[in-house]
């Protein structure tokens, strides 16, 4: 389902989808990290996020972006296309479309919010399909380019997605991979610009956040759900992912 809508401060851990991304700051800086490359993206740039890239958002002051996520089954015309190429460049400094641009992620973040009925859909699809093809005359299509490196890290995604809630060492998981304990975690810092433990703790901090709304349970019980082997850990690691404690988050619900 196409969805868009107006981030403030956005902050997420590496993640990849099938669906295509774009991203378009009005305010401030974002840094992004797209396949282990490191881009800022500031006011008035545009950025591409093609199908199964890795991709993570840090914002180190202040940004405020519109985000478009866009399943390539809701665009039937582009969909055999774009399983086969990607844009030829994906973070665009100046579009010559900007006013055009603006008007169509407006009319998005308002359409998406009430989705469900068939004309709307087809007016989704419609706004859409103007960015695209835009998009495509302007910056162009190249083959992709499948490498071992973006097929590995996807793999430690996944692996860490599944299992993040067990108890993780290092050792365990370079092991699992095929690589010392220094050569994995090189390649994890280098590929995704985080330490390995702090994208686990990352998991399991908006695992507990979850519970947290979710459930009636005590901090140390979900601390222990969510994979913490202690409520100290399990404090220290949500103030560094959410900038307050369990309870604040709570609180603001």
């Amino acid at each position: 389902q196409i969805a868009c809508w107006k981030a403030e401060n956005n902050n997420c851990l590496p993640h990849f989808h099938s669906s295509i991304e774009m991203l378009y700051v009005t305010d401030g800086e974002l840094k992004i990290t797209l396949n282990g490359q490191v881009c800022q993206v500031r006011q008035n740039n545009f950025l591409i996020i093609p199908s199964y890239f890795i991709h993570s958002y840090a914002t180190d002051s202040c940004s405020s972006a519109y985000i478009l996520i866009v399943p390539l089954d809701s665009v039937p015309s582009y969909k055999n296309t774009l399983s086969k190429k990607t844009f030829a460049t994906l973070l665009v400094e100046n579009i010559p479309w900007e006013k055009e641009l603006q008007h169509c992620l407006d009319a998005l973040c308002n359409l998406s919010s009430n989705t469900g009925l068939p004309a709307m859909e087809t007016v989704l699809k419609g706004y859409v399909y103007v960015i695209l093809g835009h998009l495509i005359n302007y910056v162009g299509l190249v083959d992709k380019k499948d490498t071992k490196m973006i097929s590995l890290a996807q793999e430690i995604l996944i692996y860490l997605q599944e299992n993040y809630l067990r108890p993780q060492k290092l050792n365990d998981i370079a092991g699992h991979f095929g690589y010392s304990s220094s050569r994995f975690s090189h390649i994890f810092n280098e590929f995704f610009d985080c330490k390995l433990v702090e994208y686990i703790n990352g998991l399991r901090c908006r695992h507990a956040l979850k519970l947290l709304r979710e459930k009636n349970a005590t901090i140390t019980e979900i601390a222990l759900a969510s994979g913490f082997d202690s409520t100290r850990t399990f404090y220290r690691a949500f103030q560094k992912c959410f900038g307050c404690t369990p309870n604040e988050a709570v609180m603001k619900e």
